[in-house]
């Protein structure tokens, strides 16, 4: 069975509901889904994962918000190679390249379609089931190094 962890902030009820959804849509026959709010994170929480997921809303002028700081600077000098990793956003396209930004030295295959930003509405639809199935399978894709 795969570990995932989506890591998120704010605590605010639209990103728990896209949280929720997310984790929801990972088969639960194959993985087993944590939630963590970046506050509360660290980087055991992606060391010990197989796949994660990074969601963030803007905050104060800043695409990613402030309570990722810490978990931020720890990416600085690791190394995730051989896990998945992608980030979203909700209406925000400034803060998915920002943490594609920030793990662009943690030796990850970063493709663009594990970086998104979803719009509000988008919330409840199948789209998000669909993009889910496609970046989990990036698990079992043969030509993945591990």
């Amino acid at each position: 069975m795969y570990r995932g962890v989506i890591i998120y902030a704010p605590a605010e009820q639209v990103m728990e509901q896209l949280v929720r959804r997310l984790a929801d849509c990972f088969d639960s026959d194959r993985f087993t889904v944590a939630t963590c709010s970046a506050d509360q994170a660290a980087i055991p929480d992606l060391a010990g994962a197989d796949i994660f997921l990074l969601a963030s809303l803007p905050s104060g002028g800043q695409p990613i918000h402030s309570h990722f700081t810490e978990l931020l600077r720890a990416l600085r000098g690791i190394t995730l190679a051989g896990k998945v990793g992608g980030a979203v956003s909700i209406d925000s396209a400034d803060t998915v390249r920002a943490f594609r930004q920030a793990l662009k030295d943690c030796e990850l295959d970063l493709p663009d379609q594990n970086f998104r930003s979803f719009q509000r509405d988008d919330l409840d639809s199948t789209e998000l089931s669909s993009w889910i199935q496609a970046f989990a399978g990036q698990l079992e894709d043969p030509a993945r190094e591990r």
